[in-house]
């Protein structure tokens, strides 16, 4: 991400610092292997460092900035390769509680952004009831592939259905089951099980009224913001692949000196350059106001190319590296292996070219 302003600069470095820092590969590599897959110490220091705040408004104790400030630092931490759920708590839930309006947003967003809660977005399967009861209500179904596993509360979507409120659960509240799943990275994300789960009134979130339209902002604001991680990831791929490039010797030449070698590390190059310019210019454009059809397409249209374009750039990082780009103990594949999780998160490349389609209907109609 190219910084736009002095404000931008200053975060694009303090997050460069910080990343250097916490994103050496030991760590990376520690955190596969327990749980949770994160540090809390390091969460803290970002919620002390005010990247948990940025996005929210200033009258709820943020900082009032745009998704171009949220993607600097989101870019480094995409490219050191963290594990934190800087997106997925940091952006999506945030951005989730930010514009709901039941009681249960107040408290929950002051302590997301102090980082002693770490909530998660939970969309509901198709077929889960929300019935009111006389003291609140009563859930049933599942959720599956939400991400952090390791919440702290969960914010219950009810995608698809009208009447059904965004609602507040704890991860620790009777007759939930939480169902840990792998992915290809390392992380792990979980599978919700309600089974006439009760919740009280003061787990509303949000009304049904605001409810379908805070998940669709939240939805897209993540999708903007995983492109730019992605964007990110491929610099660190690129970086890796041409250091190799320059040191592996072949018929007494370092492989980089091949010009067919050299084109492919151009295309490469050229790949990750569209993905971060597309990202950006989402950054921008809702930055300074849209429609939510224009929001969905600008969003849709950075997933689908940072997805085809991080794609593009592991395959031929592999191909380059030869047998060593295979391998686990090589650091390139804490980089790669989490070109499958990306892709897959949110809906991958075609996934996103579909919803492009559908949005972009209203959208050039309005415009007309």
């Amino acid at each position: 991400m190219r910084p736009q302003n002095d404000q931008q600069r200053m975060l694009a470095d303090a997050a460069l610092q910080f990343a250097g820092g916490n994103c050496a590969s030991a760590r990376l590599r520690a955190c596969r292997e327990r749980t949770p897959d994160f540090d809390h110490s390091v969460w803290h220091e970002m919620a002390n460092l005010g990247w948990l705040a940025v996005l929210a408004p200033e009258g709820d104790g943020g900082l009032g900035s745009g998704l171009g400030e949220m993607g600097q630092l989101v870019y480094e931490w995409g490219a050191g390769g963290g594990p934190e759920p800087l997106v997925a708590t940091g952006v999506l839930a945030l951005t989730m509680l930010i514009d709901s309006d039941g009681p249960a947003r107040s408290a929950l967003l002051a302590a997301t952004m102090e980082g002693a809660c770490i909530p998660a977005v939970a969309w509901m399967q198709a077929g889960a009831q929300c019935a009111r009861a006389p003291s609140g209500w009563q859930v049933s179904g599942a959720a599956r592939f939400v991400t952090p596993a390791d919440a702290t509360d969960f914010l219950l979507v009810f995608e698809g259905v009208d009447g059904f409120p965004a609602l507040h659960v704890q991860a620790n509240t009777e007759g939930l089951e939480v169902q840990r799943e792998m992915r290809a990275d390392g992380t792990t994300a979980c599978w919700l099980h309600f089974d006439g789960v009760a919740l009280p009134e003061s787990s509303l979130l949000a009304t049904a009224a605001k409810a379908s339209a805070a998940s669709e902002r939240a939805r897209d604001n993540a999708l903007i913001m995983t492109a730019v991680s992605m964007t990110g990831t491929m610099r660190t791929i690129n970086a890796l692949t041409q250091e190799y490039m320059r040191t592996r010797v072949q018929f007494g030449k370092a492989i980089g000196s091949f010009q067919a070698l050299q084109h492919k590390a151009v295309d490469m190059h050229i790949a990750e350059q569209m993905a971060r310019d597309v990202a950006q210019h989402a950054c921008t454009k809702v930055d300074a106001g849209c429609t939510p059809d224009e929001r969905a397409c600008l969003a849709s249209r950075a997933k689908a190319r940072a997805g085809d374009a991080l794609d593009q750039i592991a395959r031929m990082a592999v191909q380059l590296h030869g047998a060593i780009g295979f391998t686990d103990e090589y650091d390139l594949s804490l980089h790669l292996s989490r070109t499958v999780t990306f892709s897959a998160w949110l809906g991958n490349a075609d996934e996103h070219v579909a919803r492009y389609a559908r949005h972009s209907v209203p959208f050039e109609a309005a415009q007309a």
